[in-house]
């Protein structure tokens, strides 16, 4: 029962209580073996639109599927948690932030080939948006965590269906 507790129901992937539980322990490890260590924030395009005008039902397929799709692009040493409602957070040890964006392009490219549409012959592809931020010395969970969703909002002001990088901020 302890296990479902930090396990998001819908996706399978753990819940954003556990985040704030892993990161803290991966800043650490990052700090101690001096190596770097990136998160992807990750927020589906358009889901409220989508999801009021399909319904509830629909909108947790892209959700579920979003989950699937990181899952896929994950090594062992990662880890992936629904962080709330149509947001994702995937921690990527020993990786810097300019492949931190190989990945996220890997999921971004992936995730839009998906045809959401619940009517036969049409098309509906969903997109997202990916935050990308390295740890700096010093910098806290939250602050951290907060970077990472502020280069997802730039990505979106960007025209959406991008990713945005603090390595292309340096």
């Amino acid at each position: 029962y302890r296990e479902l507790s930090f396990i998001d129901g819908l996706t399978q992937l753990y819940n954003s209580r556990h985040y704030y539980r892993t990161i803290k322990m991966e800043i650490n490890r990052a700090i101690r073996y001096q190596q770097p260590l990136t998160i992807l924030f990750i927020d589906v395009d358009n889901f409220k639109q989508y999801n009021d005008a399909h319904g509830h039902l629909e909108g947790d397929k892209i959700l579920s599927h979003l989950g699937n799709t990181i899952k896929n692009h994950m090594r062992q040493a990662d880890s992936a948690y629904r962080y709330g409602g149509e947001e994702f957070i995937l921690v990527l040890p020993m990786t810097n932030s300019t492949n931190g964006a190989v990945v996220a392009e890997r999921i971004r490219a992936e995730f839009k080939k998906e045809n959401f549409s619940t009517v036969p012959g049409k098309t509906i592809h969903m997109t997202i948006s990916v935050g990308i931020a390295q740890h700096r010395p010093g910098e806290d969970i939250k602050t951290f965590t907060n970077r990472a969703d502020q280069l997802m909002y730039r990505a979106k002001q960007n025209g959406k269906d991008r990713s945005c990088s603090d390595a292309e901020r340096q």
